[in-house]
């Protein structure tokens, strides 16, 4: 769903909302941890279970948007609650964020363009558009989100975490390794006013929208 600086994004924001200071870095790692599991074999049966998604449809064609977010919920007050380990209870609220942020694409990003441009597209179609807009767009928020040097800091500070079967901290180190050392290594600007189906505009509209609607989430968990 959502690629991985408007993850980090959205996780700092909601951070500063919710006053979250401990263990920030890893609370900033586990905010894109569930995708890790892109590096480990059996990765989309990983995936599933990384993103709490089991029995709501296919990747990327919700069906159950409501178990979504019951599954959410449950991992929250199962594994987040009962935490004793501060580091990891802040790095696991990191994967919860992730995986509203998620949710929250979903319909407003992913499916709502979906809506819109098919028809008259066809869905292959719409991808080849889709893909390469949302790529620039992620390149764009880093250099442009006010909170881009301090996650980068955070990030290589973290301490990767294995964590059940969820997420493993081997993985975490490839992924660091890439977001640092290639995605996150931009020189100069990046142009994205050329985007036609999904603008800068209308993804800090998201970021916006969606840090509020996970704030109230978690403060009512």
């Amino acid at each position: 769903m959502a690629l991985q600086m408007t993850h980090l994004a959205v996780a700092f924001k909601v951070a500063e909302i919710l006053g979250i200071e401990d263990n920030r870095a890893e609370y900033i790692l586990g905010s894109v941890a569930p995708d890790s599991v892109w590096f480990s074999d059996a990765y989309l049966e990983k995936k599933i279970h990384s993103h709490s998604f089991e029995n709501c449809g296919p990747w990327g064609d919700t069906q159950d948007y409501g178990n979504w977010l019951l599954n959410i919920e449950a991992f929250w007050k199962k594994y987040v609650v009962n935490e004793k380990d501060a580091q990891t209870r802040a790095f696991l609220t990191g994967m919860c964020v992730h995986n509203l942020t998620d949710y929250w694409y979903d319909l407003m990003v992913w499916s709502a363009l979906k809506r819109k441009m098919i028809p008259p597209m066809t869905f292959d179609k719409f991808k080849e558009k889709y893909y390469p807009e949302a790529q620039c767009l992620d390149k764009w928020l880093f250099k442009n989100f006010y909170g881009a040097k301090e996650i980068l800091k955070l990030l290589r500070e973290s301490k990767e975490t294995d964590f059940e079967d969820f997420v493993t901290a081997d993985n975490q180190v490839e992924m660091k390794d890439v977001l640092i050392g290639d995605r996150f290594n931009i020189e100069g600007t990046v142009d994205a006013s050329s985007n036609k189906i999904f603008t800068a505009s209308m993804l800090s509209q998201f970021i916006d929208e969606a840090t509020d609607k996970i704030c109230e989430q978690i403060r009512n968990y």
